[in-house]
């Protein structure tokens, strides 16, 4: 069996994309090429690996159980190719990030600018994902870290928290709770709430925190980033509820924050991930020695781990 690289990525672009010809147009080759490489890769294994219909190209068991096999070969070859092309002395490298917009401004752009400060030539790559994009991307090996707010348990993925928020709601400037320093829940019901879509773990969260209280709210606003409810926000739209790195950020951009009762004890955790299987370049190693020495939570987890193995 000689399975080659480029037919994985092939059968990664189809499994994700359910289509031949969006993975085709992808990664840049015919759709007939790809074809016949999902073909010879089917051949090669034994087994159909998809599906197809005049529509769609459905993925096999064969293929799923394959999926995870793929992603690990994959990665790691990215990797590996990435730290023979870096120096040792890290002159140059390449560290690829996701995150939310808001997290990358609140806390994550002076970091990265810091570490380069020390390091000018990495290059930094940064997506700007929600939670749910950011979970995908490190689990397929396409960055190095995610930064998120995870829910779950993720299976393969090593999660470690940096950053424990409060939660705030937030309001504009000449919204009739503006002078006000603190709220409880319920005092929030006679306005419009903008929410967030699921794909982001504080809407999930907060979903959670509404059920056990039983209070609910009317949202006739629901965005897909915490940037567009904050200017909704601005625009007395309504009030949103968000961590305490966005809190700050809508102080800056004039709006009010308010400290909520009933959430007192509440914290929103705000973790690193990345894949356990990957194993890092030079670069991405270096900086995660620096996110250790800027974020003391991860550094006491870090500590806590090493004494458990040792």
């Amino acid at each position: 069996m000689n399975i080659t690289f480029r037919q994985l990525e092939v059968f990664l672009a189809v499994f994700r994309s359910g289509s031949f010809t969006a993975a085709a147009n992808k990664l840049h080759v015919t759709q007939s090429a790809a074809s016949k490489m999902i073909a010879e890769l089917e051949s090669q294994l034994g087994l159909p690996l998809f599906e197809r219909t005049t529509r769609r190209v459905i993925p096999s068991s064969a293929a799923t159980e394959f999926y995870r096999f793929a992603l690990d070969v994959t990665a790691t070859m990215e990797t590996a190719k990435r730290s023979v092309q870096e120096l040792i002395t890290l002159e140059r490298g390449k560290v690829s990030v996701a995150a939310s917009p808001l997290m990358l401004y609140g806390f994550l752009s002076s970091v990265i600018a810091g570490y380069r400060r020390r390091f000018p030539g990495i290059d930094f790559e940064i997506f700007e994902y929600s939670t749910d994009e950011t979970i995908e991307s490190v689990m397929s090996g396409t960055v190095d870290f995610g930064f998120c707010a995870t829910d779950t348990r993720l299976p393969d993925i090593q999660s470690s928290v940096i950053l424990e928020n409060a939660m705030h709601a937030i309001v504009g400037r000449e919204h009739v709770l503006a002078r006000r320093k603190r709220v409880r829940l319920k005092e929030l019901v006679p306005y419009n709430y903008i929410s967030l879509r699921g794909s982001y773990s504080i809407r999930r969260s907060l979903d959670q925190v509404f059920a056990s209280t039983g209070i609910g709210y009317e949202s006739h606003i629901e965005v897909g980033t915490l940037t567009a409810a904050l200017g909704f926000v601005k625009e007395g739209a309504g009030f949103l509820i968000a961590p305490g790195y966005t809190a700050a950020i809508a102080s800056q951009w004039g709006m009010q924050t308010l400290e909520i009762v009933d959430l007192a004890s509440f914290r929103h955790r705000v973790s690193l991930i990345r894949r356990c299987a990957q194993r890092l370049s030079v670069s991405a190693r270096s900086f995660q020695s620096h996110l250790q020495q800027s974020f003391p939570l991860l550094q006491s987890c870090c500590s806590a781990a090493r004494a458990a193995t040792a």
